[in-house]
């Protein structure tokens, strides 16, 4: 990752305040999101770019008591931040610093992978090896999401913000990349933020 770029992505607390800005959406996307993996008990799940691990931690709710979830972050402050929470909440998360594009697990470790609003803070040239790498340690038939900035909609200005170099239809772009990685049964589909948008699929069950 360019980490010149990414103002925010160091600034653990700044991340809560600009995440706390969702209200109750945020509570409200995160369970969609869940929902949209199709989460339930025993499920192995990897959150990407995971943050301050609020995300994560919705995860583990819906996987438990048998399941477990990983998040990583290449931001140790975001790391520090999210294992801090969890351990408070007393909600079993595995978090690490890492990056996308090396992600330290197994060839078919995972049943769900997300990478929410996060594919972006990537460096362009890095984004489908990071890409490629959640096709790789998801499972056969294996489940994927991934939320961007929609085309023509919403924030671009804080999108300009936190990373300048950011492709504007960022959401188009992580489609392709999902195509390109070889994954299976791709959708598209609006949330209820305009400017913000969801791509599900799955690994081929011979992959």
């Amino acid at each position: 990752m360019n980490h010149s770029h990414d103002r925010l992505i160091h600034w653990a607390r700044a991340y809560d305040l600009t995440n706390g800005l969702f209200g109750r959406r945020g509570k409200g996307l995160r369970d969609a999101f869940a929902d949209d993996l199709g989460l339930h008990g025993g499920d192995r799940v990897l959150d990407v770019g995971c943050g301050t691990g609020k995300l994560a931690m919705t995860f583990a709710e819906r996987v438990a008591p048998t399941g477990s979830v990983a998040g990583i972050d290449p931001a140790p402050e975001m790391i520090k931040r999210a294992t801090s929470r969890a351990r408070k909440q007393q909600v079993p998360v595995a978090f690490q610093v890492a990056y996308a594009q090396r992600l330290p697990f197994p060839n078919a470790t995972f049943d769900a992978v997300a990478c929410t609003l996060a594919l972006h803070h990537v460096a362009e040239d890095d984004q489908q090896s990071a890409v490629q790498e959640m096709h790789r340690v998801l499972k056969p038939d294996g489940r994927l999401l991934i939320a961007e900035f929609d085309q023509g909609h919403g924030p671009h200005a804080l999108l300009r913000w936190l990373r300048p170099s950011a492709p504007e239809h960022m959401a188009e772009t992580a489609r392709e990349l999902v195509d390109a990685a070889g994954f299976a049964a791709i959708t598209s589909r609006p949330t209820k933020l305009s400017w913000l948008r969801t791509i599900t699929a799955r690994k081929d069950s011979v992959s």
